[in-house]
């Protein structure tokens, strides 16, 4: 004869007590490019909640020192937060810079290094319907860690005429970072553009230093690479902020053109 043993357990509640802190921080994003400014420089507090929105923070002194000069930043009047370099100010290929922000008692400041882009990588076509015909297409990684910023437009195509533009445009981010990340290799599928004969498309690329990609590194496994087989741990991205401040402040040049697909 057979005997069964039947196991019993209980389950006790048991409220933990978080220590909970809201950080007094800056977040710090900013960008200088070869091309002609202004360039911008935008400080917003932390959000805390899902969804929430960023406060601008004013009233900050905000300047960039290039290593002669020191180049002071004017806010915005219209855009609270967001700090303007001097018309036609332009960063160097190989420079280094230093940005540096006094708002209160914080004193901040961050470093970077502008590196040279190469050009445009190749884009595979591919014929994704016969009726009417669209395509796809498949952009190679770069050479160099970079960004490459593609704009669609196909509204003036015929049969798109009246369409509106949610379904005539369509913006594309391709990046091109160091070392291997299983996280973006697995990562989740995504919306795939589709697209007529005769669509134009504005691109953009962007050279991307060692520091700026490793930040980049960051942001996408909590952004397009998450929800894959392999996330990482949530956390703040790495920053280039030394002081009481989050975020990044990049240099980078910058290489643009205008193609027709056909």
């Amino acid at each position: 004869m057979a005997l069964a043993t039947l196991g019993f357990s209980c389950d006790k509640q048991i409220d933990w007590e978080l220590l909970y802190q809201e950080a007094d921080l800056l977040v710090v994003e900013g960008k200088i490019t070869n091309e002609a400014g202004p360039h911008e420089v935008r400080l917003t507090t932390p959000v805390y909640e899902m969804n929430g929105n960023p406060e601008p923070v004013s009233g900050a002194e905000v300047e960039i020192n290039d290593g002669t000069a020191v180049h002071v930043l004017v806010e915005d009047p219209d855009r609270a937060g967001i700090y303007l370099t001097p018309p036609g100010f332009a960063g160097e290929l190989n420079h280094y810079y230093q940005l540096r922000i006094r708002y209160g008692t914080k004193r901040i400041t961050a470093v970077t290094h502008m590196v040279e882009v190469t050009p445009f990588q190749d884009m595979f076509l591919y014929q994704a319907q016969e009726d009417p015909p669209l395509l796809g297409a498949v952009i190679s990684d770069s050479d160099v860690p970079a960004i490459v910023r593609m704009e669609l437009d196909w509204s003036h195509v015929q049969g798109y005429g009246d369409e509106p533009d949610s379904t005539t445009h369509a913006v594309v981010y391709h990046y091109t970072l160091n070392g291997v990340d299983v996280n973006k290799l697995f990562k989740p599928a995504q919306e795939q553009i589709r697209f007529p004969p005769g669509t134009r498309v504005f691109r953009e690329k962007e050279s991307v230093n060692v520091w700026y990609g490793e930040f980049l590194r960051g942001v996408l496994s909590e952004t397009d690479w998450r929800g894959g087989m392999f996330d990482v741990l949530p956390g703040n991205a790495r920053t280039n902020m030394q002081g009481e401040a989050i975020g990044f402040f990049t240099a980078a040049e910058v290489i643009r053109d205008t193609i027709v697909i056909r």
